[in-house]
């Protein structure tokens, strides 16, 4: 086993993305993408055989921070890649999460499309956070991505915790609540934090020479 050139330490925060293999989709229909955002919170605790027995018995699963391998900050799933910001909880706490994750859908998204083989582009890249203003600034990158790319979520496959932090998600949330709340009270208020992240979203793509319509969320 190669090991990882940036190591994960618990109580840090990573930048955790990776692609499909030959940059092809890794999802095909909505139910690929609910299907992997719903299990990066079914998969992320310290006891998946006693979660997975609480889901089935329940119908859904609510665990303890204690349990958690990782606090999820932001997160955006687009057509052929995703991009997590994630902080680490437990020891080894990302990759036991990632391994668990990708893993999982790789079967399911084999079985149904009967093929065999790799799906992503190797093993997730991670990129660690350093600096004061690192978080804020990543976790914009992260939730804003889709508009780099300019996908619209109205009409492509692509799901942001930008909704999150702006308290519009109407289905479930699955970002860590008091990290938000600290991001967003950063700003001041979060009219201020609307209006930061889209100068620092521009900038992101001014640097890519990639033009944004940023008027709406």
């Amino acid at each position: 086993m190669t090991i990882r050139k940036v190591p994960l330490t618990k109580g840090e925060y990573y930048h955790v993305f990776n692609r499909g293999v030959d940059k092809r989709d890794i999802f095909t229909n909505k139910d690929e993408l609910y299907l992997f955002f719903n299990r990066l919170n079914d998969l992320n605790t310290t006891n998946i055989s006693n979660a997975l027995r609480m889901k089935r018995k329940k119908g859904k699963e609510v665990l303890d921070d204690n349990e958690k391998l990782v606090s999820i900050i932001a997160y955006c799933l687009l057509p052929n890649h995703f991009h997590l910001l994630l902080k680490q909880e437990s020891e080894n706490g990302i990759t036991k999460f990632m391994h668990r994750l990708c893993n999982s859908y790789v079967k399911v998204f084999n079985h149904s499309h009967k093929r065999s083989g790799s799906l992503f582009q190797g093993r997730f890249k991670a990129k660690h956070l350093t600096g004061e203003d690192t978080l804020n600034t990543v976790s914009t990158y992260v939730n804003l991505n889709y508009k780099h790319h300019k996908i619209n979520p109205k009409k492509q496959l692509v799901k942001s915790s930008i909704f999150e932090y702006l308290d519009t998600e109407l289905g479930p949330r699955i970002c860590d609540i008091s990290e938000i709340k600290n991001i967003i009270d950063d700003y001041g208020s979060l009219q201020q934090y609307k209006a930061d992240i889209k100068n620092t979203s521009i900038s992101f793509a001014m640097n890519k020479n990639i033009s944004l319509d940023l008027v709406r969320f």
